[in-house]
């Protein structure tokens, strides 16, 4: 008879255990080297400047909130969130900078791709800066961006102006009111704001994904997304800009756009701003009925008018 160990196991499932813990101790080295080898090829920098200093580098740089500086040779691309891409050497790769500027410094050289969103693209020749596959949007301000210009602080003054003036002129100033006094409760407002957002923009993109919808589909839902938030700025700057002028429809927009928009110019704060603006401006809309649930004006009262006989 044979006589087990003291835990109960016979000694071949003990073996068999081990074996089982040293393979999957050797998987886990196997992926932890595997996960420092992809890090040393691809970085990732956050809110602090990302220099690549002179010699041959390879891999990708992505920075969010902050600057790519290229000493150096660079093999990889190059992605700047909220941030500019300065180069002084040779970049090998593409250029994304959104919420900021890409400049090519004189005698460096970025042979591809450079796609600027919120910025432009400043180089040494004017030549230069018209090649191919060069493209910049500086009419674009995207809100907490450290980078200014005058376009893009135009565009962005332009878009909450046409936001807080096409709703007042279609549906009247008393629909612009009832969505100013829905974002009162601004609590209840902003949830049901965010959650519809996010609800929405995952059903975009499952009618992208699942439905394989055409661009007019998309472009349609879309539309119907911008008006009703529109709808909701209008609101909301009324409603801050009534505090200031109360009463006074012209100067409590005009007063609540130059509030928002200098709120959204702030560097990283601004992107905030405008989530919570997106957020309360579009449960505003909704809670609101799009500015036809509210109090409507008195009726006036109808006058009577009374023959009266001369005998």
């Amino acid at each position: 008879m044979f006589v087990g160990n003291q835990n109960g196991d016979e000694p071949e499932d003990a073996g068999a255990r081990l074996g089982c813990v040293a393979r999957f101790f050797a998987f886990v080295l196997l992926f932890l080297a595997l996960t420092a080898l992809a890090a040393a090829e691809d970085k990732t920098v956050y809110f602090h400047s990302a220099t690549v200093e002179q010699g041959l580098h390879e891999g990708s740089i992505t920075c969010i909130f902050c600057d790519v500086v290229v000493k150096g040779e660079l093999h990889g691309d190059i992605v700047a969130i909220w941030g500019s891409v300065t180069v002084y050497g040779k970049a090998r790769g593409d250029i994304v900078a959104v919420g900021g500027a890409v400049r090519v410094e004189n005698g460096a050289e970025a042979n591809h791709d450079i796609v600027v969103i919120g910025g432009q693209i400043c180089t040494a020749s004017a030549a230069a800066s018209e090649k191919e596959g060069h493209v910049a949007f500086p009419w674009v301000h995207l809100p907490g961006q450290r980078s200014f210009g005058w376009r893009g602080i135009a565009g962005l003054l332009g878009f909450n102006v046409v936001c807080a003036l096409l709703p007042t002129l279609l549906l009247r100033p008393r629909a612009v009111r009832s969505v100013a006094k829905a974002s009162r409760r601004w609590f209840l407002t902003s949830v049901v704001g965010i959650v519809f957002v996010a609800s929405y923009s995952y059903g975009l993109d499952a009618l992208d994904e699942y439905m394989h919808a055409s661009d007019l589909v998309a472009g349609i839902f879309s539309v119907i997304f911008l008006a009703i938030l529109g709808i909701g700025i209008a609101g909301i700057t009324y409603a801050m800009g009534d505090r200031l002028f109360p009463g006074l429809l012209l100067a409590s927009l005009a007063a609540g756009v130059a509030i928002l928009t200098a709120l959204e110019l702030v560097p990283y704060a601004g992107l905030l701003a405008m989530i919570v603006a997106i957020g309360w401006a579009t449960g505003s809309a909704l809670l609101s009925g799009l500015g036809f649930r509210g109090p409507r004006p008195p009726k006036s009262p109808r006058t009577t008018t009374e023959l009266k006989l001369l005998s």
